[in-house]
């Protein structure tokens, strides 16, 4: 990387550490993963991905596509690794009817992978959690060079006279090291709903999102911008979603997410082990070399 987008990555990740949170608005964003390999063509056509997405195996109002990814500092690449279930526990700070439950995503494939601008949001995120180490998760290997990134791109659907829920589950944790959500598209939601919101510990895992304490709310984004970026330190802080609405209440409305979780490899004994594979991804290979971006 050239001198200047390595200081202001480092700035960046220097706040990230200091608050354990850091929002990264949409000029900055579009500048970073330029000098990532970002075309504009590319980054005009990400904002469409959202239309291809399939139906949730969960939520009736949700579509989404997933992908697992090894983000390894030693080699400075980026892989695709091979499909695994998805699971979250209560353990890991979510509380849901499905928590424990392995869910089955349909895959992100090639039109997401060959886009060089979702190549560089993949870049950005292990450029900035490398070497910022908060409160470990437990049963994971800390002292691996090596990160597991598993990323959704979501829609969440709001129909007319009615609300989405962009966490059901209230305030919750990813079960990660780090949370990263970058903002997509979005049509017709109405203006101050679909905030994302930053809690402090002292808001309980579970809250629902009209009985939160404002106090305890260290950050809120509303009207969010497309590639606008909230990264979350998830093992020190919770977070939370409020509500879609529609404008038009004539049409539905909807809004778009990518959100890259990240932690590192799990050991034997924790419960999610089973479904923490390395292994390269048979039928999506990807490799991405940090040490070859567009200056």
């Amino acid at each position: 990387m050239n001198d200047l987008l390595t200081n202001k990555i480092n700035k960046i990740k220097e706040e990230y550490k200091n608050n354990k949170y850091v929002f990264i608005p949409q000029k900055i964003v579009i500048d970073l993963i330029k000098q990532l390999g970002a075309t504009e063509k590319d980054i005009d056509t990400l904002i469409e991905y959202g239309d291809y997405l399939a139906q949730d195996p969960t939520l009736s109002f949700r579509h989404s596509r997933t992908g697992r990814y090894l983000f390894d500092n030693e080699a400075k690449t980026i892989s695709r690794l091979e499909y695994q279930p998805f699971v979250l526990t209560e353990e890991d700070g979510f509380i849901r009817e499905d928590s424990g439950a392995q869910r089955h995503f349909r895959a992100i494939d090639d039109r997401w992978q060959s886009n060089t601008a979702y190549q560089a949001l993949l870049k950005l995120k292990m450029l900035l959690i490398e070497g910022n180490r908060f409160t470990p998760r437990r049963l994971t290997d800390q002292q691996s060079p090596k990160s597991i990134s598993t990323v959704f791109h979501l829609r969440l659907i709001a129909e007319p006279n009615s609300l989405s829920e962009l966490s059901i589950e209230g305030v919750h944790k990813d079960g990660v090291d780090h949370t990263m959500i970058v903002m997509m598209n979005k049509n017709n939601v109405k203006n101050n709903s679909g905030a994302l919101r930053v809690h402090s510990p002292q808001e309980a895992i579970g809250t629902p999102w009209q009985d939160i304490n404002p106090n305890n709310v260290l950050y809120e984004h509303n009207n969010a911008q497309y590639l606008d970026i909230l990264l979350i330190a998830d093992n020190e802080l919770n977070h939370s979603g409020t509500p879609i609405f529609t404008h038009d209440n004539h049409h539905s409305a909807y809004q778009d997410f990518i959100v890259l979780l990240s932690r590192y490899p799990t050991v034997n004994t924790h419960p999610s082990h089973q479904f923490d594979s390395t292994q390269l991804h048979p039928d999506l290979p990807l490799t991405l070399h940090l040490n070859k971006q567009v200056a």
